[in-house]
């Protein structure tokens, strides 16, 4: 009798055994080789296969993210629904779904929309039959990368031209790399930054210093490891940046030592019988040199000429313009202000913080036209901007060119130049308005700094209705290489 009741025991086990390996045999969830990499606001799939002959209707599968946090249940089929936990702080909901069609296939992957940087982690693929039960773990990194690069001219430094790039919208921080027209990595000395966002991602600045004689072609590439991505631009730098190499600047220098030889050598000839003719001598050598060096002033600040584009749409300017003079009144004696007056302006899109800017207004033979720099901290009111010590403008009225100082004093001028060159220095803190084609100093004006590190200065131009508008005039600049 106990034998018999041993046998049969022996025999269930057996069974039950058999039937355990033919199950776990049949079933199989294919684990992935690689992490799966997720961009920051685009779609990934999280793999999980089954590998199946037939899938049972009462199959159920359950995805749990496992990250710095506590566990997360993301979703759940029972083999007819698909369930999200209902949460306040759910960051799952409305994110995820299930390739139902590929179920026949054993297909149980999960595609999660819109990747943000807190999806990094670990995803376990739950799978549960009867009294089956299997599981694989994926491994989520998570990406980002930048569209686009920009270098930008900052000015001089010695005897070289200081460029820097920018990007921005990187995970994990980027590297950047700047190579010459060769493809070949840079020697010169770069200072690379990246800043954290608030949304997790890096903003990257880079600079490097240019000197005269190196490989003129400047490439700034970008580089995400993580994704075996990169943004990449290039710009190509003229010689006449230089100041070593200006040819202008070179000329002027040759010619000034020229007039001072030509000066020592007159003087040290002439004797006291030709005093008259020697100061006359000197007076005109003097003018010359002086003409000689406002000529090397000019092409020294239109070494720093930068791309000046407008807004479209109007704003208003309040101005205070000189009145007619009466009839009979002295002409030389200072014009009389009258009220302020709005003005319709152009203004640039872009302001500048920092360094020194150049750009050319033609204003043709109009005789009536208001042209310079103003100064915004903040928004701008409805109305307009605030006068007199937020704006520095060339104004003409009549025919006569006033420059408008800081107190709103008035230098009445001739002019008949057609091009005006206007160059804002922030580091010596003054704007200088040339006459571009006599190449020579109309009038200098301090600028008032202040300490909102918000504070920007914009170029702006008059705006007339049915009339011919003063127009920005092109002045040489870096012109970048379009890649292929």
């Amino acid at each position: 009798m106990g034998s018999r009741y041993q046998q049969a025991t022996t025999l269930h086990i057996i069974i039950f055994l058999l039937v355990i390996h033919l199950v776990t045999g049949q079933y199989k969830i294919i684990s992935p080789d690689n992490p799966v990499i997720g961009v920051i606001g685009k779609g990934v799939i999280l793999p999980c296969q089954l590998k199946v002959n037939i899938i049972p209707e009462r199959l159920s599968v359950q995805w749990i993210f496992t990250g710095d946090s506590p566990k997360i249940d993301v979703t759940t089929y029972d083999g007819k629904n698909t369930y999200n936990p209902v949460r306040e702080d759910y960051a799952y909901q409305g994110r995820t779904n299930f390739f139902q069609s590929e179920f026949k296939k054993g297909n149980l992957s999960l595609h999660l929309k819109n990747v943000v940087l807190s999806d990094k982690g670990k995803y376990t693929c739950s799978v549960f039959y009867e009294n089956w039960y299997d599981e694989v773990v994926v491994d989520l990194h998570v990406a980002a990368k930048s569209d686009e690069s920009s270098v930008f001219l900052d000015g001089h430094v010695g005897q070289g031209i200081s460029l820097t790039c920018k990007s921005q919208g990187w995970f994990p921080e980027p590297q950047i790399v700047w190579l010459n027209s060769t493809g070949q990595t840079r020697k010169e000395k770069v200072t690379t930054q990246a800043m954290k966002t608030s949304s997790g991602v890096f903003d990257v600045v880079s600079s490097m210093t240019l000197e005269p004689g190196s490989d003129k072609e400047v490439s700034c590439r970008v580089v995400n490891n993580l994704l075996n991505a990169m943004c990449e631009s290039r710009v190509l730098i003229s010689d006449v940046f230089f100041p070593s190499t200006s040819p202008w600047m070179t000329a002027c220098l040759v010619i000034l030592c020229l007039n001072i030889a030509v000066i020592a050598a007159v003087g040290y000839k002439l004797n006291s019988s030709f005093t008259q003719s020697r100061k006359a001598a000197t007076s005109e050598s003097r003018d010359h040199l002086e003409r000689l060096k406002a000529e090397q002033d000019f092409w020294e600040a239109r070494s720093h000429a930068v791309p000046i584009t407008v807004n479209a749409d109007c704003q208003v300017l309040e101005l205070q313009v000189p009145g007619a003079p009466d009839v009979g009144s002295n002409m030389s004696e200072p014009a009389v202000l009258n009220a302020a007056s709005t003005v319709p302006v152009l203004v640039g899109k872009e302001g500048f913080s920092a360094g020194k800017h150049y750009w050319e207004v033609e204003v043709g033979q109009q005789q009536d036209w208001v042209l310079g720099v103003l100064r915004k901290t903040g928004r701008p009111k409805e109305e307009g901007f605030l006068p007199g010590e937020h704006y520095w403008a060339l104004h003409r009225s009549q025919g006569d060119i006033f420059s408008s100082e800081g107190d709103h004093q008035i230098a009445k001028r001739q002019m008949s130049d057609s091009v005006i060159g206007v160059h804002v220095d922030l580091e010596e803190g003054q704007v200088s308005f040339y006459e571009a084609k006599q190449m020579g100093i109309m009038v200098s004006m301090p600028l008032r700094l202040g300490k909102d590190p918000a504070e920007k200065f914009y170029p702006f131009l008059s705006k007339k209705e049915g009339e011919h508008t003063p127009a920005i005039h092109p002045v040489l600049i870096p012109v970048p290489l379009k890649l292929h």
